[in-house]
């Protein structure tokens, strides 16, 4: 910690704890506590992760929150996401985590949870997926600003929850940045949890196909193209019938011409919700790391889809865009980069051909 930063704990060394968030961490600290020490102006520590609070220590430590000196080190950062994870309703009424740090912390807190259900698909983890959606959709909704900072929570290793995760931030920022009204509420949640299920059926294929460190031959991709219809028959089992969430899942590889499978349908054939499933489950799998490829750059991933007018719908990939360059300057700068954008249009023209 640079002594410039300890001397104000309103720099970005440090994280106010309020209130709302105090009252998750029960009677041990998960996190390292600090205070302003007004006499020698810096930052001092007060108690240490793992502390017991007693009577007395807890009646100290709502003092310093109830005066706004309250304190934990960005260096204890990790510690706390990883605590409010559990605990994301906390989220929906706390105003010192600033949107950036909230969105991390809900990756954490959801991927938790795909983990749990993608490994165990039964109603109980089913249930508990549900609940954590419900307190992402409510939070996402409430500010329209929040859903910018999902993009630089993204993850590029190849792993089937991360992705989902992924999917969930990219569909649910390109579906706001569409039908967002100011004062007009909606219930994402049927959205929020096609997006995580569409890819439910790859769980039970062969990890000789699903993990294949090569591209798939015809046949293999015939193979993978079941996991649709296994995932219809997982959805019959947990008796899911919402149609939205039935849409995300069945109709994700559909394409606009008519070209994807497993109907072929077209056009406006296709719900809006499995065309922002479609296009979000291909944006993250080709930003992701693969065994034979490297992830793509996503400014060219986007571009690739865009020039991609037969198969997705082109106000999704204008949204994509706009998700990316949000709050992301060296997105935004690649994008205003003229030659740079000629030459990644060039390949992306080239790409979208094959």
């Amino acid at each position: 910690m640079n002594d410039d930063a300890s001397q104000n704990p309103g720099t970005e060394e440090f994280l106010q704890i309020s209130f709302n968030i105090l009252n998750t961490f029960g009677n041990k600290l998960p996190v390292s506590l600090c205070i302003h020490d007004d006499e020698f102006e810096r930052v001092i520590p007060l108690f240490d992760r793992g502390t017991r609070l007693s009577d007395k220590k807890q009646e100290q430590v709502n003092n310093y929150c109830r005066d706004g000196n309250l304190f934990i080190s960005k260096e204890d950062y990790a510690s706390l996401a990883g605590h409010i994870s559990k605990n994301l309703g906390a989220l929906l009424t706390e105003h010192f985590l600033d949107e950036a740090a909230a969105a991390e912390i809900f990756y954490e807190g959801v991927l938790e949870k795909v983990r749990a259900f993608y490994s165990n698909p039964i109603g109980e983890t089913l249930d508990e997926l549900g609940i954590v959606l419900a307190i992402f959709c409510e939070y996402v909704w409430v500010d329209p600003n929040r859903w910018t900072h999902f993009f630089n929570t993204l993850k590029r290793e190849k792993d089937i929850c991360y992705h989902v995760v992924n999917t969930l931030f990219v569909g649910t920022a390109i579906y706001l940045k569409l039908i967002y009204k100011p004062g007009e509420k909606m219930d994402l949640k049927p959205l929020a949890l096609g997006l995580v299920l569409h890819d439910l059926g790859m769980t039970q294929l062969p990890t000789t196909i699903t993990d294949k460190p090569a591209k798939l031959l015809y046949k293999e991709r015939m193979r993978m193209q079941e996991h649709v219809d296994i995932a219809e028959k997982m959805l019959n089992r947990l008796e899911i019938r919402d149609e939205i969430i039935k849409s995300c899942v069945l109709d994700h590889h559909e394409r606009m011409d008519g070209h994807g499978y497993p109907k072929g349908r077209r056009g406006d054939a296709i719900p809006l919700e499995a065309r922002v499933c479609g296009i979000s489950d291909a944006f993250c799998g080709m930003i992701a790391e693969r065994s034979h490829r490297p992830g793509l750059n996503p400014i060219l991933a986007a571009i690739i889809l865009t020039e991609s007018k037969a198969k997705y719908d082109s106000s999704l990939t204008t949204s994509l865009i706009s998700f990316i360059i949000a709050n992301n300057p060296d997105m935004k700068a690649l994008l205003q980069d003229k030659a740079k954008m000629q030459q990644l249009r060039a390949i992306a023209l080239q790409k979208a051909a094959q």
